[in-house]
């Protein structure tokens, strides 16, 4: 719905296309602005100076290298793509119709898109052996460190003479919880070993905060994405974990369908054996679980029937990504690059 408030705020931000709203309906951070030009998408977004450089050079970068699925960036009357105001940043899109309905085969096409870009943008990284060490040895302090402050919340729980529902319920899963952290610390080690016995390191452009409602469908069909505000130079592996650690939270995933994905995926960028055991390592740790109990302490406004729900939908998803985990571990998937093989052919790209 279009207020006056609306217009005031994102009147001065408008100007700089010459656009005249008729009326503004907002969906979220996205507004859509209705004019007699026609209907454009307003993001509203958070960005450093340096952020917006990079973020425009993205989008632009993308569709030069051949990834022409990318929501396009309108510029202003004076050339630029994105407008600060305030403290915030705006950049104006076409308005695409799914934006207010969910279309099909929405993984399929997220995932399809998501191997397009790494393979477009992929690289051999110089391998560094100070460099993964560094990266290996931040990983797992920040992993022991959280196991630490979850096993001292544990202990105060413990103490009570009448814990809470939500304590009682973490408790109960202390110790399952608890081994999922030590297999995602076997298998990052199983990663860093690897990475220093093949002496390899890739990179790619990561969308870097995968989701399905980022990907818009135009009328013909087409799917496009957007939102590439987190876009980062980094391992495959970054937005594959996102991605399936998210579509484990939905109670009708299945792991044949996890698998699916993952195969479709390497069919267009085959993961390395590292990778692969870099991925199980960012699954398998109970992050999500351990955010349920940082939400709890910080003295939340939910009720207790509804921190324990939290809790118990994401020891149900985790359930899900363990049993995920241990048959990705167990099977290897066609194109995996075993220990002492040579890397797969590829693309070198650059972003």
């Amino acid at each position: 719905m279009t207020t006056g408030g609306d217009f005031q705020n994102y009147g001065p931000v408008l100007f700089y296309y010459d656009l005249y709203p008729e009326r503004i309906e907002s969906y979220g951070k996205v507004k859509k602005v209705i004019t007699k030009r026609g209907t454009f998408a307003l993001k509203e977004a958070a960005m450093e100076d340096g952020e917006r450089e990079w973020f425009t050079h993205v989008i632009q970068r993308l569709s030069e290298i051949g990834f022409h699925q990318v929501v396009p960036l309108y510029p202003t009357k004076y050339g630029d793509y994105t407008v600060k105001q305030g403290s915030k940043v705006y950049y104006l899109m076409p308005w695409f119709p799914s934006s207010e309905r969910a279309a099909p085969f929405q993984d399929e096409v997220l995932i399809d898109y998501l191997a397009k870009i790494h393979s477009l943008t992929v690289k051999e990284q110089d391998f560094l052996t100070e460099v993964a060490d560094q990266s290996f040895q931040y990983l797992m302090g920040r992993w022991e460190s959280r196991q630490f402050e979850m096993e001292r919340f544990t202990e105060l729980a413990e103490q009570r003479t009448y814990m809470a529902p939500f304590e009682l319920t973490y408790l109960s899963h202390f110790h399952q919880t608890m081994r999922m952290a030590e297999d995602a610390k076997r298998s990052l080690n199983s990663w860093h070993e690897g990475c220093k016995r093949e002496k390899r390191y890739r990179s790619v452009l990561c969308h870097g905060k995968v989701s399905r409602s980022h990907l818009l469908y135009s009328q013909s069909g087409e799917g496009h994405l957007f939102n590439f505000e987190k876009a980062v130079l980094d391992t495959p592996v970054r937005d594959l974990a996102m991605y399936f650690r998210k579509a484990a939270h939905k109670s009708s995933w299945k792991m044949d369908d996890g698998f699916a994905l993952l195969k479709r995926y390497e069919k267009q960028f085959p993961l390395l054996y590292e990778e692969r055991e870099l991925l199980i390592s960012y699954l398998s740790f109970p992050e999500p679980i351990f955010n349920a109990v940082d939400a709890y302490q910080s003295n939340s406004k939910l009720s207790q029937i509804e921190v324990v729900h939290v809790l118990e939908s994401r020891l149900s998803a985790m359930k899900r990504i363990r049993d995920f985990c241990e048959h990705l571990s167990r099977f290897p998937l066609a194109g995996e690059q075993q220990p002492g093989d040579s890397a797969p052919p590829h693309n070198e790209g650059h972003i």
